[in-house]
């Protein structure tokens, strides 16, 4: 989730790969292919938000997503050892990310 000091709450997604493999199987998306930005992709993560967001208050509620190529791990820097995130170097890391989420149309 990212949005202090921003207009409203945005969310960076991260795919697990074997879901991935998944989704893109019952898909008929070839195994190399990279669908961060298939439509059909996003369309269904666009339902997990509108799922999550019926328990949260509009002001609380995710307005915008990206889908990110990369998984948060302990090993690329992106979580501690207890498996928080470096909130920090995910800022810098997808500074470009997260302002596209506030700066071009959904």
């Amino acid at each position: 989730m990212v949005g202090d000091g921003r207009p409203f709450i945005g969310c960076l997604v991260t795919l697990d790969p074997e879901a991935v493999d998944f989704w893109k199987q019952q898909h008929g998306r070839q195994a190399a292919e990279d669908v961060t930005n298939d439509p059909a992709l996003v369309a269904d993560i666009q339902l997990a938000v509108d799922e999550a967001n019926k328990a949260v208050s509009r002001a609380g509620s995710i307005r915008r997503f990206r889908i990110l190529d990369s998984d948060f791990t302990e090993t690329n820097g992106y979580l501690t050892p207890s498996l928080r995130v470096r909130r920090s170097v995910v800022i810098k890391d997808f500074k470009a990310e997260i302002d596209s989420i506030y700066t071009q149309n959904p």
